[in-house]
């Protein structure tokens, strides 16, 4: 009876959270008891931080053991980190210079970089059903399902034979963050944020010439509303987890190059 009651408990939490996907989730097949634990920081509940126990009883020849698993708020079981996979989000706004400082950082530290925006444009034109079913819904100004964002990246991270991977642009929001942790089993090692004022990045964006269609005023101030509103709160939270390594990237794309090696000293 405690197992169903957690498992509600669990449940209601998960649809709570803000656009979380529970249909990627493995639900727990435990006919053990399961004790849920909720920590809260700053009032949010994360899929790293809200967790449940889940102790199993498995018959063996020589008796019974017993084995705990850890499962995150929609039971989904948490995997053990890939050995020696590193994996840095690098955030920052439209015209930080995030793909400048990428590129420097995959020469000198064999890091493979990946664009989730890249992928999902790619994925879009492929002209699968899935792809098409995205572009759709992008056309009829849905929101994509995070899970589909993680599932392109993971895709990605197993065609590579690397293990360093910069996967720039991501987490997006909140939900890109649950998602990946859903997914993936594990978080990222830091974040790269590439901190820069809203002036000077339109100065960027409007000086570019790179053919994309949103590189106009109005269109860059939305993107600038969208990073505050939803990326900022994502840096912020993992800011009290001590993962945040901030860069000034106002200077020359030198100078700020300079500060960046400093995050990579241990990949050399």
């Amino acid at each position: 009876s405690s197992s169903s009651s957690s498992s509600s408990s669990s449940s209601s939490s998960t649809q709570r959270e803000e656009g979380y996907n529970a249909s990627s989730g493995i639900a727990s097949q435990s006919s053990s008891s399961v004790v849920h634990c909720d920590l809260r920081r700053g009032g949010e509940t994360s899929a790293s931080s809200s967790y449940s126990h889940s102790t199993e009883t498995t018959p063996t020849s020589s008796g019974k053991i017993r084995s705990t698993k850890i499962v995150d708020d929609d039971m989904t079981e948490q995997q053990p980190k890939k050995k020696n996979n590193h994996v840095v989000f690098v955030l920052g706004g439209p015209g930080a210079g995030k793909g400048t400082q990428c590129a420097n950082i995959v020469r000198d530290y064999n890091f493979t970089h990946l664009s989730a925006g890249d992928l999902l444009r790619a994925h879009m034109k492929s002209g699968t059903e899935d792809g098409n079913m995205v572009a759709q819904m992008i056309k009829d100004g849905k929101i994509v399902p995070s899970a589909v964002t993680v599932k392109l990246l993971l895709n990605a991270m197993a065609d590579s034979k690397s293990n360093r991977f910069l996967i720039d642009g991501f987490p997006r929001n909140k939900e890109n963050r649950d998602a990946w942790v859903s997914e993936a089993g594990y978080d990222c090692d830091f974040v790269l944020m590439y901190d820069c004022t809203e002036e000077v990045m339109l100065e960027r964006l409007l000086g570019r010439n790179e053919g994309r269609t949103d590189d106009n005023v109005e269109s860059i101030k939305k993107r600038f509303v969208t990073f505050r509103e939803s990326s900022v709160p994502v840096v912020e939270f993992y800011e009290t987890l001590g993962k945040v390594r901030k860069v000034d990237a106002i200077a020359t794309p030198e100078e700020v190059y300079e500060k960046t090696k400093e995050s990579f000293a241990q990949f050399e």
